[in-house]
């Protein structure tokens, strides 16, 4: 390396560091005027952060640190393969930090990893204005300095896995650069590839956006070269293949990824046309001025760098053509934000679920791009050349600064707000205390656990994740759908909702299921109080005398089998006659009088027979949707919010008692609302103790034990009568490879997907079930062989090159 060449070297490194200095420090002092953690007690878990997140970072530790399956889990719904929970929340390198954080340190790992994710989308989209511009420092140091903070990723960090797409899509945008105008392709290859490994979510979302980005820097470049169709048709074949390899290049990740979370789900219907409103979009543009109210856009990006960008459609020294690109892409774009049915497009085909305006920071980079492109010009200006000098680029970095700092300071004192780091600490704290009490007094190798109570709110449901116990409850986007849904249609949650909330015992489905303890802020009917209690104040340690185990005989009925669905009670019903292989009653329907009917409350009253548990659930409106509970009063018990997204439960009206007993209930309009959906209705039904009692001794005579049950494989010896079918409490999934006495055997769905059932034959049967991740090898295979090409053809490339 020459003299020149180092010094060069050094200025760039020196400048960089400024760079991510500059941020971090930023960042810090942000924290610290709004009192966030660890400068403060507002907690940095906002958002998905405090109710997912942060449980999932948890878990991947404990799969680093060997404690935990990287392909499986048990901990959330009935099992998981969690390759999807990996890939789409998890996958970003930097997470591989969190093993140097304590446990109880979590929330200092977020925090320093959003820093560092900040620090190098600085730096990644300063080297991209120096590279495709070729920008003096101070400038790029200011464009990116807007790019960095502007709105859309101030208010996302609260999504710290689409952070990351920040740092490389301006290398995939550069790629794109060198493709058109150089035919290069392997920054593009390995840049998407990456992009693909790092979040295939925010991937897609910027693959679809260099699909129309490169076609601008075709238009520019052929303002320049005379416009061919072979010339077209060479840089769209390039493109095509660039993305192509990236996408083989990361099969090894992708394609399993695709398998685990292509099982269906939940789809949302299309909303309204508009998005938000003509004020909203605005608001959206200005500093100071976003609101978190899910309608306001993130658009803006710095001032400077917005009037930059703006200059450039009225730059007669740029290419009318170039322009107009420029015009008719900022108008896709801003659209995209406001169209409904481009948000979905953009989404990945789905309606997304909260997080309005996913896709601005498409905008912001696009607005980089366009200012850039103005700087470049105004700069070969001659009276306009000195305008990057300290004199002049020092108090507009200051303002830009101050202005990015405003507006940041705004939107944080709006999202790190009502949450305490302190509270949060000493729940995990007493929350551990009370599963390690549990763990250590039970020495079966099955059972689940489950809490009425959460973290936060009713949404933080993955604590199991995060302690290492198994339970129902599961918020994700990367979960199994089939077993989510059965849960919610016996009962747990809200029917059509991809999560799950345990909010209330279900004596029935928890025995089945194999529910041995819930922990509950009320003593469940047919529980008993667990011999050590170290839940804290508010709730306790319940113990299901009639848990079964993993697995039970069933008759035939249960293959393949469709549950009815005229409402939770009768499917279960349902679920146990297929199980028994005759029709059973473990529930009978209470006739209700009704005591009053008004559009704002709604009053019945309900007679329990003797020797059942009285038990409703409520049928929402058709047109209530996932946000309008209601009020819900059993007798002297008031249920604040139900029948919404993370409370739709069956709720317990009385305990079994020697005489019937009679009950008030009722549902009124919810806090905060003014009325209350009208055909929200309640249906009253009864648990036979007797019936129930009998059908789960008759069931336990025929139970598999597990001498082995851990995420990922279960092993153990079942016994059967006769040749028949055992019913395993695990969702079905071809993923399992199983042998029955050393021979392969496969798994048949039961109950909807949501159960598995296993032929067995009479007598002892061996069964070893271990779960392999369908598509890693093939994935693996598709990489490695498509890595071994591109490294042939790189070769071939510069043995060429070396004989001219």
């Amino acid at each position: 390396m020459t003299r020149i060449n180092k010094c060069t070297f050094k200025k760039n490194v020196a400048f960089y560091a400024a760079c991510f200095a500059f941020t971090v420090t930023l960042f810090v002092t942000l924290a610290v005027a709004g009192h966030v953690y660890p400068f403060g007690d507002n907690s940095f878990l906002a958002g998905d952060l405090k109710y997912q997140y942060i449980d999932f970072f948890a878990w991947f530790r404990r799969v680093l640190l060997g404690e935990e399956n990287l392909r499986y889990s048990f901990s959330q719904g009935l099992g998981m393969n969690t390759w999807g929970l990996y890939s789409y929340y998890l996958a970003s390198p930097f997470n591989l930090l969190c093993v140097l954080f304590p446990k109880d340190k979590l929330t200092l790992f977020v925090f320093v990893i959003a820093a560092l994710k900040l620090g190098c989308i600085h730096i990644s989209s300063a080297w991209f204005l120096q590279k495709r511009f070729g920008l003096p420092k101070p400038a790029a140091f200011l464009l990116s300095l807007s790019f960095t903070f502007c709105s859309w990723t101030i208010s996302n960090l609260r999504n710290p896995l689409w952070i990351d797409c920040l740092i490389l899509l301006p290398i995939c945008a550069y790629g794109c650069y060198e493709l058109i105008r150089k035919q290069r392709m392997i920054r593009l290859v390995i840049a998407t590839a990456l992009n693909i490994m790092f979040c295939w979510y925010t991937a897609y979302i910027s693959i679809l956006f260099l699909c129309i980005f490169v076609l601008v820097e075709f238009i520019d470049y052929v303002t320049e070269e005379e416009f061919c169709w072979k010339l077209m048709f060479d840089r769209a074949l390039r493109f095509a293949g660039a993305i192509a390899l990236g996408l083989l290049l990361s099969a090894w990740t992708f394609l399993p990824t695709i398998l685990a979370m292509s099982k269906g789900g939940p789809v949302m219907t299309l909303g309204p046309l508009l998005k938000t409103s003509i004020k909203s979009l605005i608001r959206g543009f200005l500093p100071c001025m976003w609101v978190n109210n899910e309608s306001t856009p993130q658009f803006y990006c710095g001032i400077i760098m917005m009037l930059l960008a703006v200059s450039l459609l009225v730059n007669r020294t740029i290419s009318i053509k170039t322009r107009i690109a420029t015009l008719v892409v900022t108008i896709i774009l801003v659209a995209s934000s406001v169209l409904s049915p481009l948000e979905y497009i953009w989404c990945g085909m789905r309606v997304p679920n909260g997080f309005y305006s996913r896709t601005a920071f498409l905008l912001s980079f696009f607005a980089l791009w366009a200012a850039g492109y103005a700087f470049q010009k105004l700069n070969e200006r001659p009276t306009l050349r000195r305008a990057h000098r300290p004199a002049i680029i020092m108090p507009l970095l200051a303002l830009t600064a101050i202005e990015l700092f405003a507006n940041a300071h705004v939107m944080w004192n709006q999202l790190y707000t009502g949450y305490s780091e302190e509270a949060n600490s000493a729940y995990i704290a007493t929350a551990t205390d009370t599963i390690t009490a549990i763990q250590d007094q039970t020495s079966a190798s099955f059972y689940r656990i489950d809490r009425t109570t959460t973290r936060v709110d009713s949404a933080a449901l993955n604590e199991g994740l995060t302690l290492g116990y198994n339970q129902l409850s599961s918020y994700s986007s990367a979960n199994n759908p089939q077993a989510i849904a059965l849960l919610n249609s016996l009962g747990y949650s809200s029917i059509g909702e991809f999560s799950t909330r345990y909010a209330e015992p279900i004596l029935a489905v928890d025995a089945l299921l194999g529910v041995k303890y819930a922990i509950s802020e009320n003593a469940p009917a047919g529980y008993v109080l667990a011999k050590t209690n170290q839940a804290d104040s508010t709730s306790a340690v319940y113990e299901n005398p009639y848990a079964l185990s993993i697995g039970v005989a069933a008759s035939s009925d249960i293959q393949n089998s469709t549950l009815k669905s005229e409402n939770p009670f009768e499917k279960q019903n349902d679920l146990y006659s297929k199980i028994l292989g005759r029709e059973v009653e473990l529930y009978t329907k209470i006739e209700a009088t009704s005591t009053e009917n008004s559009n704002s409350l709604k009053q019945w009253s309900v007679t329990v027979p003797a020797s059942s548990i009285g038990y409703l659930y409520i049928n929402k409106d058709a047109t209530a949707g996932s946000y309008w509970p209601v009020t819900l009063t059993i007798d002297q018990r008031t249920i604040e919010n139900e029948a919404w997204r993370f409370d739709n439960n069956i709720r317990q009206i009385a305990d079994a008692s020697d005489a019937p007993s009679q009950h008030t209930v009722s549902i009124g309009v919810a806090e905060g609302y003014t009325d209350m959906p009208q055909d929200d209705e309640p249906v009253f039904y009864a648990l036979n103790l007797d019936v129930f009692r009998q059908i789960i001794n008759e069931l336990k005579t025929s139970e598999f034990i597990p001498t082995v049950f851990e995420d990922g494989k279960i092993e153990g010896e079942y016994t059967a009568k006769d040749d028949g079918n055992l019913l395993l409490s695990v969702p079905y999934d071809e993923g399992w490879n199983i042998t029955v006495n050393g021979t392969a055997a496969e798994l048949t769905p039961a109950a909807d997907k949501g159960l598995s059932s296993l032929n067995v034959q009479k007598g002892t049967n061996r069964i070893v079930m271990t779960y392999k991740t369908p598509g890693a090898l093939a994935g693996l295979a598709v990489s490695l062989a498509t890595a071994a090409a591109l490294v042939a053809a790189g070769l071939y490339a510069g043995h060429k090159k070396s004989r001219r």
